[in-house]
């Protein structure tokens, strides 16, 4: 029973949090909100997909806007090496 409390949480097929949009459509129906909802399960089923959750897609994305140097760690700190 405990072995899976780290995995995400799924309904059905889908990642939970993929279900957001959904409920926005939900409350309130109109094609405008079934677009947003239709395009963003496929978003999070996208990178559920690929292995990400939404956290380390951002991690992911500020990674690749950033690079791999850290400005905010000084120089005796950083790792040379690495």
């Amino acid at each position: 029973m405990w072995r899976n409390t780290a995995q995400p949480v799924r309904v059905a097929m889908f990642d939970a949090r993929a279900l957001f949009p959904l409920l926005s459509f939900v409350v309130y129906w109109s094609w405008f909100t079934f677009y947003v909802a239709v395009i963003g399960v496929a978003f999070f089923s996208l990178i559920s997909f690929l292995g990400l959750t939404l956290p380390s897609m951002f991690r992911f994305m500020r990674r690749l806007l950033v690079g791999s140097t850290r400005p905010a760690v000084p120089v005796w700190k950083r790792r040379r090496l690495a």
